[in-house]
């Protein structure tokens, strides 16, 4: 496995920004509920909303230290492709490892897509669609993305 790539050094950055993110969305969706329900509804005692708010911070730490550090981490050093003249090769995984081996000509088609994070990072995914379902090569550098599409497209015309 030493010529396998990796995602993209900065592909850690983005999803700890995504975790980051989601936290901030997640934090004002608790505090606006915690205020309609003072305010307004008065369906929750005050002790009630006392548990409520502790219990949604400490979730929402945690969510934030395991989706932030550890998770970067752990799919960066999970994750890697290799492309070859017959084949792609997709390790990924998070809990369950998946190895997947796809052959060039059961390509379908190849799909870039760039997220508002990824666009600031010049990062992008690389999805491959066969018949039997869906691949994606995540968190590459624009420019590698770009090298793969036209790989499989060349290669696609070759064996035609």
């Amino acid at each position: 496995m030493n010529d396998f790539k990796r995602m993209d050094i900065m592909g850690k950055r983005v999803m700890a920004l995504r975790s980051i993110i989601l936290s901030v969305i997640i934090l004002a969706l608790l505090i606006v509920v915690l205020v309609v329900n003072t305010l307004w509804l008065d369906l929750l005692s005050e002790k009630a909303c006392l548990w409520v708010a502790i219990i949604g911070i400490v979730v929402i730490i945690l969510y934030l230290l395991i989706g932030s550090i550890i998770i970067p981490r752990y799919q960066f050093l999970i994750f890697k492709y290799n492309l070859s003249d017959e084949e792609i090769v997709v390790r990924k995984g998070l809990w369950f490892i998946t190895t997947t081996k796809i052959p060039l000509f059961r390509i379908q088609n190849v799909e870039i897509q760039e997220g508002i994070i990824m666009r600031k990072y010049n990062l992008a995914n690389v999805n491959l669609s066969t018949a039997g379902g869906n691949t994606e090569v995540i968190l590459i550098s624009k420019q590698e993305a770009n090298i793969i599409k036209q790989f499989i497209r060349d290669n696609k015309q070759k064996t035609l």
